[in-house]
């Protein structure tokens, strides 16, 4: 997926809310097609904290995404990525984390720590809110 985040290059990503904000709208643009799916995006940040991609992994379903660590981690390798940030929807608006999420973000920890790659942060967004695991 090519993303054009120009209007945002200006811009100082300070933390959490500022990439929310950004998913957000991307998260917008992709309802379009898919009111319904959930999405999963990777954000690979370089060692000053810049974005140096974000790249939507798999579309799921309604309620669910299935993603194995390898997927998430092969961008992040080849760019040579030290730090990701995870980031979901749930098209329900509900923003409560599922069990299945909080499993998925420690496996994710542990597999991306083997790489020497940490995991800053998985964000569940809706259109309206998100928040952080």
């Amino acid at each position: 997926m090519n993303l054009d985040v120009s209007e945002n290059r200006e811009e100082h990503i300070s933390g959490t809310a500022d990439i929310a904000r950004i998913m957000q709208k991307i998260l917008w643009r992709q309802n379009r097609l898919h009111r319904k799916k959930e999405y999963f995006w990777t954000i690979g940040l370089n060692t000053g904290n810049d974005i140096e991609y974000i790249e939507l992994v798999t579309i799921g379903t309604s309620n669910r995404n299935i993603i194995k660590p390898v997927e998430v981690l092969s961008l992040p390798v080849s760019k040579k990525c030290t730090k990701i940030i995870l980031c979901h929807n749930h098209p329900s608006g509900k923003l409560e984390p599922s069990e299945a999420d909080l499993e998925f973000t420690e496996k994710m920890k542990l597999a991306a720590a083997l790489l020497e790659i940490e995991v800053l942060d998985h964000i569940i967004i809706t259109e309206l809110n998100y928040v952080t695991i």
